[in-house]
This record gives C-alpha cells, structure tokens and sequence, in this order.
C-alpha cells in the first residue's frame, strides 16, 4: 500500500505545477511536492532527500529532460521518471525512453498520471528488493568463500556420478592439480588406488541414504579424516578432508604414555605392595619379642608409615577409574550427611560443626563424591595438632549451583603452598588434593583452597567446592 509519496518536479511553470498537484490529490493520492527547475537545485534536492518519483515538463528552455535523466543516473538513484508534455512525437518519446525515463504523458491526458505513478513506484521498490537480494546472496558467497579459503581443511563437492563439481582447498591433501583442473575430474583421477573404491561406495550411499560418514586413511607417510555429508540440494555430497598426522602422532605418543603408567601402576600395585607387606610381617615379629618401650615406639611409626604407604597405592590406583566411571543424578545434601556421620565415629575427639543449608542438593556425580569428602575431612585433621580440633561444614545455595565449605582450625596453608597444591603438574607432595580438583572438575565444577579467616592462614584452612545444579 502506497501512503505519503514524495514527488520532485521540474517544471518552470506554476501554473501548471499547480495544475499537477490538483490532478493527484483530485486521484487521492496524498502527496510531498517540491518543485524545482534549474540543474543546482536538482542536485541539492536530491543530496537533501529521498524521493519517490520524479515528474518532468519536456520543454524548459534552461533545463532539458537530458539533463534531469543524467543527473539521475550519476546520482545512482533508482526512481521513477516520468515526461508530462504539452506535445511530444512518439519518435522522441521512445527516444527518451530509451535514455532512462519510465513513462511519459500529455498534459491534456493527467488521469494516466497517477496509475503511472503508483505502478512506476511499485515497480522501483520491486527492483529494490532484488538488488537487496543479490547483493545479500553476493555477501553470502563472498563470506562463505572467505570462510573457505581460511579453512586448512580441503572441501570437496561431488555429484551422483562421483564427479567434482566443487573444490576448495588450501593444503595438498590430494594430487597436486590446481583448482581448476580439480573440476569436472572424477574419483579415480584425484585419490590414490586404496582408497577410491571407498569413496565411491560412500559417496553413493551418502546420496541414497542421505547419512553422514567418517574415515581415515594413510597417503605418503600421513594421515586424512574424511568426512562424508549430503548437500543440502540433496542431488550431492560433501567431503571435507583434514591431515590429522599431528593428531594421530599425538594420539600413539599418548598410548605409549599410557602403557609406560599402566606398567609403573602394577608395579606399585603388585611388586611394591608385596615388599610393604614384607615389612609389616617383619615389624610385627620385632615388636612381639621387644620389650624396650622406646623400639616399640619406632616400630609403630614404621608400621604407621607402610600403612599410608599401601593407602597411597590404593589412591592413585584409583585414579584411573576415576576419570571414566559415569555420571549419574546424585543427592549431594545426603552423602555430606553421611560422610560427616562417618568422619564423626572415627573421630569422636573432633568437634564437627555441620550445617546443611539445603535439601534435595542434586548434582551429576558418582562413587568418587564420597572419597573426595572423606579426603578434605580428612586433611582438616591430619596435620592439626590443636588440643581442641574443630571443624566446620557447610552447604548452601549459591548461583545456580551448591557450594560446599569445610574449614577447620589447624595450621593453616600458606598462600605459596596453595597454589603448589593446586597444580596438575607437580610431582610431590601427594595426590589427593590432586584428585579432588579431578572430580570436582568431572562433575563441573571447581575446587578451592582458602584461609578460614581471610588474609589470616595461621587461623585454619577452608576448603571451597562448588557442584553445579542439576535441574532437569
């Protein structure tokens, strides 16, 4: 629907631009007339604003049709242009015609003159929105071939013959043809013998089944993930091929490190743990032939030691089930009231101040929740030689997850130390807050270590874990 149309018109005559603004208004059609009739104040007026349509008198003795139409043009303004004359020949009417205008009209026949205006106005807004069309698909195709040629991947689009139709491609993944000569080449002529049956087969199938598939193989000493995938014509396939040497070189260097871990575990698990068990039996049969209370002593630290020595053993054999075991919906609330229970019969000396501030706390996690609070139970005491050890829990809400404190009144953790704990690569000081950082990073969340009172450590350590909310 055409509302408020603004119109420029060249005429030199008010008698007749009056004339003309009658007829249109008299057609209602409301109207912004502004009328001109000089080369400077046409170019002003088209600088100064956006206009509909543009009517023009033929014959001006300053400012002819050709002068209109030209300024038009180099402007780069795409409106209607329309000729109303007093007489004009069908010769020069198709003349200027041909030089940019859209329609023209006698001034003795005006009723022509608004169905022209609002068809000429109609159809520029219809060129306008191709142009917008094409140059947004040209935007398109320049981004997508952008986005292309900054990949390192080689795409490559074949046809239901296996013919390329499409090839993009930044790395020498297949034979060293230029781009050019890729197009129109078929399977055979652009993969190595072991591999073309392959494609072809899949290439197939990608068409007919319409499904995506992936494999990799070897060519001159390197490795290719190919991945299959329809067009969305549905008449082609998409292959987009990727060197993943440096992967596969990685993931071997990984395996080997693996097997090499694998190897000093059982060795801990077995050899060492027997030799500990050797030296258990020995202390044992010293202490019950010893009668100086000071040897016994010893002994006792002895077996102390071999006793943390075959937990230690058991901590980081767990370690690598650690990692895969399967999250699950778990109550969070209901396994610190049980480990707090459990840490509480074992250490009736403790004074254990526990809070749960929330019920029905449920997080993903899985039997490792437990072993990683009974291990930040348990430090809170290990090395806390107050004669009143006291330690307090708490559990609460906190943006949009659970946050779980435990602080206790020990010697605290210097602020250098803090952050030696908490680093993936040390090789000392023991691995279970190393382990606790793993799970709590499993389930999504993160692990802290504080002050209990803050910029004070001599007063306590506080540990923070924060468990994301499981809501669905």
């Amino acid at each position: 629907m055409i509302e408020t149309v603004r119109i420029l018109l060249i005429e030199d005559s008010e008698d007749d631009a009056i004339l003309l603004e009658r007829q249109i208004k008299k057609d209602n059609l409301d109207i912004i007339m502004e009328r001109i009739s000089t080369s400077e104040e046409m170019k002003q007026a088209l600088h100064d604003n956006v206009w509909d349509a543009v009517i023009c008198d033929y014959l001006m003795p300053q400012f002819t049709v050709n002068d209109a139409l030209s300024l038009v043009h180099n402007e780069g303004v795409d409106i209607p242009f329309i000729i109303v004359s007093g007489a004009i020949s069908d010769e020069i009417a198709v003349e200027m015609m041909k030089a940019g205008a859209h329609d023209y009209l006698t001034k003795n026949n005006l009723s022509r003159l608004v169905p022209a205006l609002k068809r000429e106005i109609v159809e520029a807004g219809n060129r306008r929105q191709r142009r917008l069309a094409e140059q947004a698909l040209r935007d398109s195709e320049r981004k997508h071939r952008m986005l292309i040629e900054s990949l390192n991947d080689t795409v490559i689009v074949f046809d239901a013959e296996g013919n390329i139709s499409e090839f993009y491609s930044q790395t020498p993944l297949v034979q060293d043809l230029s781009i050019e000569k890729h197009h129109g080449k078929s399977i055979p002529e652009l993969f190595i013998p072991s591999i073309v049956k392959k494609i072809t087969e899949l290439v197939h199938a990608t068409l007919e089944n319409n499904v995506t598939t992936s494999f990799e193989y070897p060519m001159l000493g390197r490795w290719y993930s190919a991945k299959l995938s329809p067009h969305e014509d549905g008449k082609h396939a998409v292959m987009v091929l990727r060197d993943v040497s440096d992967l596969k070189h990685a993931e071997e260097e990984a395996r080997q490190s693996h097997g090499v871990a694998m190897l000093y575990q059982d060795i801990t698990g077995h050899d060492i743990r027997n030799l500990l068990q050797a030296i258990m039996i020995a202390a044992d049969l010293l202490q019950s032939n010893e009668t100086n209370q000071s040897k016994i002593s010893l002994i006792h630290h002895v077996t102390e030691a071999v006793a943390e020595a075959s937990d230690l053993i058991t901590s980081v054999q767990s370690t690598v089930a650690l990692l895969s075991t399967p999250l699950e919906r778990t109550s969070l609330d209901f396994a610190l009231k049980s480990c707090t229970q459990v840490f509480q019969d074992e250490n009736k000396e403790v004074d254990l101040d526990t809070h749960v501030g929330v019920s029905g706390a449920v997080i993903n996690a899985d039997k490792f929740l437990c072993h990683m609070l009974m291990n930040v139970f348990s430090n809170a005491v290990k090395h806390n030689y107050q004669n009143e050890k006291k330690v307090w829990t708490r559990l609460t809400e906190v943006n949009e997850g659970y946050e779980l404190t435990i602080a206790d009144n020990g010697p605290g953790i210097k602020d250098s130390l803090k952050k030696s704990l908490l680093n993936p690569e040390r090789r000392s000081g023991g691995i279970g807050i190393l382990q606790c950082v793993q799970i709590a990073k499993k389930y999504g969340g993160a692990f802290e270590i504080l002050d209990r009172v803050a910029g004070s450590p001599e007063k306590g350590a506080k540990i923070r874990v924060w468990f994301p909310k499981v809501t669905a």
